[in-house]
């Protein structure tokens, strides 16, 4: 079943056994992959997830549209990992251990809370899959400007097109990819 977040449309405690565990096993996997790709520690995620957990099925009668009870979801689990870090001022994220073996680089401060840092990994993330989700020339188009730093002409030359034509397909790629990205920052914050 995909769509086993509406299951919290009914009361939870009514839920047969099985049921239940069916609930929490689809809540953990789908709270694990929010999670760790953003603090790569499995003790701290596992923390975060069960009281995420606790608190959708505590909370679960606020839920208005069923329809946006993933979003709802997401949310919970965001500010739980964010409340769980503030909490846990001993807990040092680094760039690696926020954002481990993706290219896009992160440059961050040693002062800026942790907050700020695991909000800067999730809106790389959001980035990263968008790009990957942007059609094929402009993912290569945007990865070989920004990412590998080739000038227009460099790539103009490799995809023989006139370097105007390059410029112009760069402009549509960003403003495709800001358009989506936009749109996936404000289901995020949602």
């Amino acid at each position: 079943m995909e769509e086993w977040w509406l299951l919290f449309e009914t009361d939870f405690e009514m839920l047969n056994p099985d049921l239940q565990r069916y609930v929490h096993n689809s809540f953990y996997r789908f709270a694990y992959k929010e999670i760790i790709f953003l603090i790569r520690d499995y003790a701290l995620a596992e923390d975060i997830i069960q009281e995420a957990f606790l608190k959708v099925i505590a909370k679960q009668h606020q839920l208005v549209n069923p329809g946006s009870a993933k979003q709802w979801i997401r949310r919970i689990i965001r500010n739980q990992m964010l409340d769980t870090l503030r909490r846990n001022k001993n807990y040092e994220m680094s760039v690696e251990n926020v954002y481990k073996g993706n290219h896009i680089a992160a440059t961050l401060e040693t002062n800026i809370s942790v907050e700020n840092k695991v909000e800067e990994a999730l809106r790389n993330q959001i980035l990263h899959e968008t790009i990957l989700e942007l059609k094929e020339d402009y993912q290569s188009l945007l990865l070989k400007y920004y990412m590998h730093e080739k000038p227009l002409k460099e790539i103009a030359a490799e995809l023989e097109v006139n370097e105007q034509a390059i410029a112009q397909r760069l402009v549509r790629a960003r403003k495709k990819l800001l358009f989506h990205f936009s749109r996936k920052w404000d289901d995020k914050l949602d």
